[in-house]
């Protein structure tokens, strides 16, 4: 390549990338560029302030040609006098010119393809192809042994993998032990005494927690509110409530319950839900239609059937004292019959049964019996003719 740009005339443009760093940054651009011949030792590599033309154009000309150039020819563009960069750029301009004339564009692409088919011909690429073990049937989707590196011997001085497993439970139990013992009490340093709501505060707002536990349940936030406890709502505007609210009221305890999960913080849901519930009190307060010829629909609803424990039924100290005397009556007629010899003994009943039942049937012994066949017919099998 470099000797098809001799050729040419041309001087070829040298890679940065390929530059020592000492020599980096005084690499030469082109033949025709003349660049003083100080080092980048004897002078400090620092921008030096150029001076402001009197025209805007030409200062935009030279920034963005600065911008355009290698971030190392960039930090030698800026190491050089304001004469110089004009003759940098003024060179570099000639040396595009001179490259896009379509002349010098073939010869350079003929002398491309000369070096590259050289290259081919006389330095052919080698290739080298490893050998890969075929994996077994067992080992089929695993990773190659290669790149788990060989196993340390063992030297008998360590615990299977099962007794790590237990050894980590071990500390992750005493952990929170400790975290029990020493950190939970401070908590009650926290403590709050409760307070109840006042009237002014009729809405309460349930949410839940998973214990620092991701879950898709943990941001929804559910609030309630009984409708008699709203401030400044007539009978008819409370009525006008409940049937804006629909399945949501509950006709047993007259409380209204609205959840909220759309958004991705408890404090989201929270906020719409009470934009919800402005609305339904701005809805209800609404003069213009008080639905009062719509009925209730509490369809909804399926009320629980209670049972209670009977009055009657319940153990009162004269019942007990009625239930004692009777057990201590029934315990001293079984005494009485005990002694007198009355009192039946369920088991002895039933062996006297059995055995009088043994002794009444007699024994049968078997006994063989002659049967008559009719002439002409033989006898049955095992049987006698008469």
């Amino acid at each position: 390549m470099a000797a098809a740009m001799n050729r040419m005339g041309l001087a070829a443009l040298r890679c940065p990338s390929r530059i020592s760093s000492t020599s980096r940054s005084m690499a030469p651009i082109a033949s025709s560029v003349s660049v003083s011949s100080r080092s980048t030792s004897a002078r400090s590599f620092t921008s030096t302030s150029l001076k402001q033309d009197d025209s805007s154009s030409a200062t935009s000309t030279s920034t963005v040609f600065r911008d355009s150039l290698d971030p190392t020819i960039r930090n030698v563009y800026d190491s050089l006098s304001p004469q110089e960069q004009k003759e940098f750029e003024a060179s570099s301009s000639g040396l595009k010119q001179h490259m896009r004339k379509p002349a010098v564009r073939d010869r350079l692409e003929r002398a491309v393809g000369e070096a590259s088919h050289y290259v081919d011909v006389n330095e052919p690429r080698e290739y080298i192809v490893f050998a890969r073990e075929q994996q077994g049937l067992l080992a089929m989707g695993e990773p190659e042994p290669e790149d788990f590196g060989a196993d340390d011997e063992f030297a008998h001085d360590d615990i299977s993998s099962h007794a790590h497993g237990d050894l980590e439970q071990h500390r992750e139990m005493r952990e929170y032990a400790r975290i029990a013992a020493w950190e939970m009490p401070l908590l009650s340093k926290l403590a709050k005494p409760f307070v109840p709501p006042a009237k002014d505060e009729p809405l309460r707002f349930r949410y839940t927690t998973y214990m620092g536990e991701s879950h898709p349940a943990e941001n929804k936030v559910v609030v309630e509110f009984c409708t008699k406890d709203l401030p400044n709502l007539s009978e008819t505007q409370r009525s006008k409530l409940i049937k804006i609210v629909g399945v949501r009221y509950n006709p047993d305890t007259d409380i209204v319950k609205i959840s909220c999960e759309m958004f991705e913080s408890q404090a989201q849901n929270k906020r719409y839900l009470l934009d919800v519930v402005d609305d339904i009190i701005k809805e209800a307060k609404d003069p213009k239609d008080t639905f009062a010829d719509i009925p209730f629909d509490f369809r909804h609803h399926k009320p629980k059937r209670q049972f209670r424990f009977p009055k009657e039924w319940l153990m009162t100290p004269e019942r007990q004292q009625q239930l004692l005397a009777k057990r201590q009556q029934a315990l001293l007629a079984e005494t009485q019959r005990e002694k007198e010899g009355t009192l039946l003994d369920g088991v002895k009943v039933i062996d006297r049964a059995l055995a009088r039942a043994a002794f009444s049937q007699p024994q049968q012994t078997p006994q063989l019996q002659t049967v008559a066949v009719p002439a002409g017919k033989k006898a049955a099998k095992g049987g006698r003719r008469r």
